[in-house]
């Protein structure tokens, strides 16, 4: 996959999941909107990281604070 396709990969999936996130705040399912946020931000961060390193390998962790390192 090229990089630009892998970047938009992640944002496309962190797109969706703060839609999703934004709907179950809305109908009070507070548990579940703040563990999709944890997802946006990791994916988030996981496109970042695609951009700043040439398309390599992604980390296999889910630690957000490892992650914007």
């Amino acid at each position: 996959m090229k990089t630009q396709e892998h970047l938009q990969h992640w944002l496309n999936s962190a797109d969706d999941d703060l839609n999703t996130a934004e709907k179950l705040f809305t109908v009070e399912k507070y548990d579940w909107c703040l563990f999709l946020g944890h997802l946006v931000l990791e994916k988030a961060l996981k496109a970042h990281y695609v951009k700043d390193n040439d398309n390599q390998m992604l980390p296999r962790i889910h630690n957000l604070e490892k992650l914007s390192e």
